[in-house]
C-alpha cells in the first residue's frame, strides 16, 4: 500500500508531482536564461493559483498582526519585478514612492481592489520584465541603474529566490484560510 503526501501526491521518488501550474521539463536541456525565465514563468503562476477562488476580503486576511495577506505578498512580488528589472536592470525611471519606507507599500492591496485587479496587476508586471528580458543579450549584463550596479544573472537569481520564498508564505496563508494545498 502507498502512503500519499498530505496534499494527495504519491510520494515516490520516480513519479512527477502533480502540479496545478506547470513548471519547465526535467527532461529538456536548456541555456541558462530560457531555464531561468521557465522557472520564474511557473513560479509567478504558482502566486497568482494561490489566490484562485478566493474572496476579496481572504486575500487581505493576515494569519497574525505581523504578517503580510496573500493579496499582499503577490502586490509585493509585482514591484519586485519592476524594480530589479525594469529600474535597477533597464533604468528606467519612474516615480519610486512605493520604495519609501523599506518597500512597505508595496505590501498593500489598494482599497476596493479585487482579486482580478490584483491578479491583473502582478501579470501586467511580469509582462512589463518579460518585455526587458526580451531585449537582454546575456545573463552578465550589468545593470543600467547606478543606484545599485549589478548583473542580470544577479537579478534573475535574486527574483527566483524573492518569489520562491514569498510562495512558502502563500501556501501556508492559503492552507490556513481553506485547507487548500498543493502547487
Amino acid at each position: 500500500m502507498i502512503h500519499h503526501n498530505a496534499d494527495g501526491s504519491d510520494p515516490r521518488t520516480g513519479v512527477r508531482p502533480t502540479l496545478h501550474v506547470a513548471r519547465p521539463d526535467e527532461a529538456t536541456a536548456a541555456d541558462e536564461m530560457t531555464m531561468v525565465r521557465g522557472w520564474m514563468t511557473y513560479l509567478r503562476a504558482s502566486a497568482t493559483y494561490k489566490l484562485a477562488g478566493l474572496t476579496d476580503e481572504q486575500i487581505r486576511w493576515r494569519p497574525t498582526p505581523t504578517a503580510n495577506s496573500l493579496g499582499g505578498v503577490v502586490m509585493h512580488l509585482g514591484y519586485g519585478e519592476r524594480f530589479w528589472v525594469r529600474v535597477i536592470f533597464a533604468g528606467e525611471t519612474m516615480d519610486l514612492s512605493w520604495t519609501h519606507d523599506r518597500y512597505a507599500p508595496t505590501f498593500v492591496v489598494p482599497a476596493g481592489w479585487s482579486v482580478a485587479e490584483v491578479i491583473s496587476f502582478y501579470e501586467s508586471e511580469a509582462a512589463a520584465a518579460d518585455a526587458v528580458l526580451d531585449m537582454a543579450v546575456s545573463m552578465d549584463a550589468p545593470s543600467a541603474a547606478e543606484v545599485r550596479p549589478t548583473t542580470l544573472r544577479w537579478i534573475l537569481d535574486h527574483q527566483l529566490e524573492e518569489i520562491a520564498r514569498h510562495l512558502g508564505h502563500l501556501d501556508i496563508t492559503r492552507e490556513l484560510i481553506d485547507g487548500q494545498t498543493g502547487r
